[in-house]
């Protein structure tokens, strides 16, 4: 169980990190093209795939043109956890505090899954809320499983929880729709408030403990 000390030291890391990345903004999402054809299809299949961990089926199901229209192609690397897995080859955790290194495989396969759903829109328009909401949820997986695979990280679990947390509340107040860059600001202030208050429910009741 982590110590008050512990945890305020995340809570002010946290609190901190927000204030100094709050200016930085992500890069825009390509405008809609308006051409047609099976973009949709392909895109959708792959993130069924991608869900799936399925890397063979992924690939055979990505779009032909994304490369054209998103300025990269997916490569397979096999991450910390030892996992093969198709990925944004740029992607990282981008995160306003270091996130563990075990966790970048996972935030480069959530990086493809998201270009999957810009790719989409620039194309032939929304794929609908329920790829989003699956591709959280395989972000989520992800971080569990990476934790899993090195026993020794220091509060690797409750990192993981805080990020796929922050992941899951940004796509619900986004509806759902492909990803748009916003400022992290508002959600990692709370998580830095929620910590703080979890530090002091300890030190008035060391007996308290996490939920």
């Amino acid at each position: 169980m982590p110590s008050r000390s512990v945890l305020v030291r995340l809570a002010s890391t946290l609190l901190l990190a927000a204030a100094a990345h709050s200016a930085i903004s992500a890069p825009a999402a390509p405008a809609a093209t308006g051409n047609t054809g099976s973009g949709n299809t392909a895109a959708a299949a792959a993130i069924t795939a991608l869900v799936a961990d399925d890397t063979e089926a992924a690939q055979a199901a990505f779009p032909t043109d994304f490369a054209a229209v998103m300025g990269y192609s997916p490569i397979v690397e096999r991450g910390l956890d030892s996992v093969a897995r198709l990925v944004d080859p740029e992607g990282d955790c981008s995160a306003p505090i270091p996130l563990p290194e075990v966790f970048e495989s996972a935030c480069r396969v959530h990086d493809l899954g998201y270009d999957l759903l810009r790719y989409a829109r620039a194309t032939e328009g929304e794929l609908g809320p329920d790829a989003r909401r699956r591709l959280d949820s395989l972000f989520a997986r992800h971080l569990d499983l990476a934790c899993r695979s090195d026993p020794q990280i220091a509060l690797c679990h409750p990192i993981s929880k805080i990020a796929s947390a922050a992941v899951e509340f940004n796509s619900w107040r986004q509806g759902r729709h492909s990803p748009v860059p916003e400022s992290p600001l508002p959600l990692v202030l709370g998580a830095g408030s929620a910590l703080l208050g979890l530090a002091s429910r300890r030190a008035l009741d060391p007996k308290a403990a996490l939920s």
